[in-house]
């Protein structure tokens, strides 16, 4: 490969109808420069295009571990999804065996309460007839007992009236 240093430090074998020195010593120089710039340029040309190489694999691995960041992160909602599924489902039974749990406690307690209720009010209800027949009992008493005292009484009376006529006729005897 030509290099400016090449260039610039090229000489001419000297010939009769040769070019003018200067002129092509001047050329030469403007070539070198120019040829330099160049070289500078690809130079740097190489290193950005080295540089641009660099940061399109960093980008590409970073592609890469986004992609599989991103599949990981899929399959872990995939996974959180499916166990909460999971979760919810057993809560869901659970709540429902708890539910019928309370239900059947209940429905029990109230089938209990409502027996001894029955219980009580067969008492209650046995206790009220007795007490009704004790009443009917004291009742008849009474009524036997008034009519017997009524019955004496009268007696009484009507021998207090007997009494009273007897004592009416003597005293209209002894006028």
């Amino acid at each position: 490969m030509l290099t400016p240093l090449d260039i610039s430090g090229k000489e001419f074998s000297r010939s009769l109808n040769g070019y003018n020195r200067s002129e092509v010593d001047d050329f030469l120089e403007k070539v070198s420069e120019h040829f330099e710039a160049i070289m500078r340029e690809a130079d740097f040309l190489k290193k950005q295009i080295v540089d641009v190489e660099k940061k399109l694999v960093d980008f590409q691995t970073q592609e890469t571990s986004l992609k599989d960041a991103l599949l990981v992160a899929q399959i872990t909602a995939t996974d959180i999804k499916k166990k909460a599924e999971i979760e919810a489902d057993r809560i869901l039974k659970q709540a429902e065996s708890e539910g019928q749990n309370i239900l059947k406690e209940a429905t029990e307690s109230a089938e209990s309460i409502l027996a001894r209720a029955k219980q009580d009010a067969d008492k209650n209800l046995d206790q009220a007839k007795t007490d009704y027949k004790d009443i009917l009992n004291a009742t008849s008493d009474l009524k036997r007992d008034y009519l017997d005292f009524k019955e004496k009484y009268q007696h009484v009376l009507r021998e207090q009236i007997n009494v009273l006529d007897r004592l009416v006729v003597k005293d209209e005897l002894t006028d």
